[in-house]
Formats: structure tokens, C-alpha cells, sequence
């Protein structure tokens, strides 16, 4: 083992190129089939492609992994992407053959040989965490040598990254070699590893080095020193290294975690959105993700809206924090995913959809304060199959409670019952239903500054009783009295007949549905 003070082993300060990279144990395997004269490239990252769209996240000299799933219906696609990827200053593509893709399209040859752009294939049963690791530990060692750090750090800190140890692990390391409390936290200054709380008397006294990704700091490492002691060489050095092994520790988390969170998200979406084939992929999607899908689910839908715009949510850092919030509130048994504008559940309910629905309202009004939350939830089905269903009735749900509650509620599918029916008529036909019933209502309203058309729809609700309709209106009983003798008198007398009501009520329902729609 090498000293702090030995030279860095001779060629190590090279940068690692995809000739050399094909030449280690976990690209054994792998084939060269184009772009040769592109060999000698640098590869100074990792990546993987789960979409069309990569090219734009390209910084330059990443080897880029793909299993072909995102160009599977439209192989030839492949060809279109060589280009603009050399132009980005890709390392590599390395794509692996047998799942998606069975043989690479015949063009993409002579497209990557005039752009010097390496295409390697990957045989099926071959790794990406293998390559990930490997590569990023071999690149990491030549960055710490490049930089001159110590042999001693380089080699504590490496064999953290090396081994896949965590956060914390990577903490520890630090802290033994410099010997100084260390905590690592990420953009918001929350710790993720290291100690929690700042030495007694040393709040004043840290250093920091910050964890880069691309061009954008995700973290720091913190190092308290003792009273106004500065920090030393080595510490410095020690941090510097430390926030590169964390960069990419938290960088290779973040793309499989992303990956993996498109693909159970892909899955998901073709469960509730439209019928599986069979009741045995469901099983086979189900054992794959740890899904328990036996017990009763509903779907319920979350949307949410900032001062009366739709606030993105998927892909974007508010998603991890609503799925915790959500998690919570809903039960560890729930099936969350991101949507572009909310959240999507799979939920078990219990003996209350209606509970686990506020319980998840409140939370996350708790958790953002300020913004619109819309909970729709669809019924409960036993049978996997049929959540599909509870999906259309949570949309349903959703669009009708818009109409009905304005921007935040939360509304089950059952509790709708004739607006489910009404919203499928054309706006024209319920406003002549309406007007054929309540015109000579609205027009004394209209004329009057009046409020029979609310006084009545109260009534309704509260189901003729004039003590609760008077309070709910804040008004007096003798004031009720006369607005409803008013009412009584231009609908003639329609609350008598049985008919007659069921037309007054219809015609007050449709009313709110065009008043929701901005139809009235």
C-alpha cells in the first residue's frame, strides 16, 4: 500500500477510454460492431437510457447504457439518435440485445462509422449495476490520482465506493481520516448521513465542499473544525474526494431509481388504464414489483393546483416528498406513482374509501400549504382486472367534482349519483331542462339581486327541513317562509307533485353542473 506521500502509480493519471473499458471484467462479453475510430474516447460517466429524449441530459463522455425498451417499436430510431449523441461528445453506446431489441437495424453500422461513435452489444444476461459499478470505481480512482490527493485517502474512500457502501459508510470514512466530526446533507440542508446535529460549541466553526452533479450542487459535505482552527490540506483534499464518491454515489441512486420508477409507473399506468391480457401477467407484473394486489383496491386520484395553475409534479423533486406525505396518510400498503400534475394510488381502504380519502387531503394540504388538493377516488373491486374501472370512475370522479366543488374537495365515484348521469348530457340539453323548470327562478333572481334558486337547492339538501335550511342560510325561519312561498308560486306549486319535484330537482342539479361548467 502506497503512502500520502508517494508519487501517483505511473499512467494512472489518464483518463479511462472505451478501448480500455471493453478490456475490463465487466464488459467481458461485450462486442465492438461500429464506430471504431472512436475508440480512444474518454468515458467519464455512466448513464442509462430509458428515454427517446436522452440526448438533451448528454454532458459529454458518458458511456450510455440501454436495453433498447424506449426504441423497441421503432428500431430504426436508433440511427436518427447516432448523431446528435457524437455531436453531444457521447463516449459510447453499449446496448444489450435480447430483450427488447434482437439485432441492432441495419443501418445504424454505417451511421455510427461516420460519426465515430462506438456501438458495443451487450449480451442479455449481462448487468448494468456491474458495469456502473466497475467503471465508476475505475474512473473514480483515476480522478483521485489525477488530482494528487493522498494514496491513503484515495484508497479508504475508493474501497467505500467500490464495495457500494452507503452514505453513511462514506461519512464514517471521512471522519476517521480527518479526524473532525462530518456529515454530508443535500440541497436543502437536510443530513443524510454523519452526524445530526452541530458539535456544542463549535456552530460557527465548518468547512464545506460541495457535491456536484452536471453543473448543479445536490449537497455538501460539512466538516466541523475546533474553535477558529482552519482547515488542513489533507482534510480539504479528504472532503474534495469525498464529495466526488458521494456525487456519484447519489448519481448512479438517482438513475436507477429513476429507471425504476418509469418502468413500475409504465407498468401501472397500462393496469388502470386499459385491461392487461390476462390474469397471469398481472401476477407476473405483481411478484416482479412486490405488489400486493390480492386484497380489495380502489384507485384514487390527486391533483393539485398553485394560485389556479396545474403544479408539476412528476420528475420533479415535490414527487418524492408527496409519495412520503401520501404514504403516510394512505398506509404502507398503498401503490403510489407520480403523474405529470399529482399522484395516482392503488389503495386498500378498509371499512372507509371516504377516510383514507381526507386523511390523504389533509396531509398534503399540511405539506403545502397554500396549494388546491383535489382527491377523486373510484369504488373498490376484489378482482385486479376491474381496477381498470375504478380508474375511469376516479377520473369521473375528478372532472365532476371540478365541476361541482370548484378547485378543492375531495369526492368519492358513489357519492355522485345523479350528476354521474347528468354530466354525460350535451351543456345545451341541461340548460333547456333547467330553463324549462327554474326560468322564472332565475329571472327573479336576476331582476331582484334575489336567492331563491340557492334557497331552493338548500332546501333540497337539507331535505325539506326548514329549521336546518334556515341555518345553513344564516337566515331567519320567517325569511325562509317567504322565499319559499316565492318559489312555490313561479314553479307552481311543483314541490306538490311528485313529478313535478323530481323535475324541480333534477333541474336544480343541472344548474349546478352548468354553473360549475362556466355554462350557466
Amino acid at each position: 500500500m502506497s503512502s500520502a506521500a508517494d508519487p501517483p502509480p505511473r499512467g494512472a493519471e489518464a483518463p479511462i477510454t472505451v478501448e480500455q473499458a471493453l478490456r475490463m471484467p465487466c464488459l467481458a462479453g461485450a462486442t465492438l460492431v461500429a464506430g471504431a475510430r472512436g475508440v480512444g474516447c474518454e468515458i467519464r460517466g455512466v448513464n442509462v437510457m430509458d428515454d427517446i429524449d436522452i440526448v438533451r441530459w448528454m454532458q459529454g463522455g458518458e458511456l450510455l447504457l440501454s436495453t433498447g425498451y424506449s426504441v423497441r417499436d421503432d428500431p430504426s430510431a436508433l440511427c436518427r439518435l447516432v448523431q446528435p449523441l457524437a455531436d453531444r461528445g457521447l463516449a459510447a453506446l453499449a446496448i444489450k440485445l435480447g430483450l427488447y431489441l434482437d439485432e441492432l437495424p441495419p443501418d445504424l453500422q454505417a451511421s455510427a462509422d461516420r460519426a465515430g461513435l462506438p456501438i458495443i452489444t451487450l449480451p442479455p444476461t449481462m448487468m448494468f449495476s456491474d458495469i456502473l459499478s466497475e467503471l465508476l470505481s475505475s474512473i473514480l480512482n483515476r480522478q483521485a490520482v489525477e488530482l494528487e490527493r493522498s494514496a491513503a485517502i484515495h484508497s479508504r474512500l475508493t474501497a467505500v465506493a467500490a464495495a457500494g457502501g452507503s452514505l453513511q459508510e462514506l461519512a464514517v470514512a471521512v471522519a476517521e481520516l480527518v479526524q473532525r466530526p462530518v456529515a454530508i446533507r443535500d440541497g436543502n440542508g437536510q443530513t443524510l448521513a454523519g452526524i445530526d446535529d452541530v458539535p456544542t460549541g463549535a456552530e460557527a466553526s465548518y468547512v464545506t465542499r460541495p457535491i456536484m452533479i452536471g453543473n448543479v450542487e445536490q449537497g455538501q459535505i460539512v466538516m466541523w473544525t475546533e474553535g477558529t482552527e482552519d482547515a488542513q490540506p489533507h482534510q480539504l483534499r479528504t472532503m474534495e474526494q469525498a464529495a466526488t464518491v458521494a456525487a456519484m454515489a447519489m448519481a448512479q441512486q438517482r438513475a436507477v431509481l429513476f429507471s425504476e420508477r418509469r418502468h413500475r409507473t409504465l407498468l401501472l399506468m397500462q393496469l388502470v388504464s386499459r385491461r392487461p391480457p390476462d390474469r397471469a401477467e398481472i401476477a407476473r407484473w405483481a411478484a416482479a414489483m412486490g405488489w400486493d394486489l390480492v386484497a380489495p383496491r380502489a384507485v384514487v386520484l390527486i391533483e393539485l393546483e398553485n394560485a389556479g395553475a396545474p403544479l408539476r409534479v412528476a420528475g420533479q423533486p415535490l414527487e418524492d416528498q408527496l409519495i412520503r406525505v401520501v404514504q403516510e396518510a394512505s398506509g404502507t400498503g398503498a401503490i403510489i406513482w407520480g403523474l405529470e400534475t399529482g399522484l395516482a394510488l392503488l389503495v386498500e381502504p378498509g371499512r372507509s374509501l371516504g377516510r383514507v380519502c381526507c386523511l390523504i387531503h389533509a396531509a398534503v394540504h399540511r405539506a403545502l400549504e397554500g396549494v388546491s388538493v383535489m382527491v377523486a377516488a373510484g369504488r373498490v373491486y376484489d378482482d385486479p382486472g376491474k381496477l381498470q374501472r375504478s380508474h375511469e370512475e376516479a377520473l369521473s370522479a375528478l372532472s365532476l367534482g371540478r365541476d361541482l366543488r370548484g378547485r378543492d374537495f375531495v369526492v368519492e365515484h358513489e357519492e355522485l349519483g345523479v350528476y354521474r348521469l347528468l354530466s354525460r348530457l350535451e351543456t345545451a340539453e341541461l340548460r333547456r331542462h333547467r330553463d324549462e323548470t327554474l326560468a322564472r327562478l332565475l329571472e327573479y333572481d336576476r331582476a331582484h339581486s334575489g336567492s331563491l334558486v340557492e334557497t331552493l337547492e338548500a332546501f333540497l339538501r337539507c331535505d325539506y327541513n326548514r329549521v336546518h335550511t334556515a341555518a345553513q342560510l344564516f337566515i331567519h325561519y320567517n325569511t325562509l317562509r317567504y322565499r319559499l312561498a316565492q318559489i312555490d308560486r313561479l314553479t307552481d306549486d311543483a314541490r306538490r307533485d311528485p313529478t313535478s319535484r323530481l323535475n324541480l330537482e333534477l333541474a336544480v342539479c343541472a344548474h349546478r353542473l352548468l354553473m360549475g361548467r362556466g355554462a350557466a
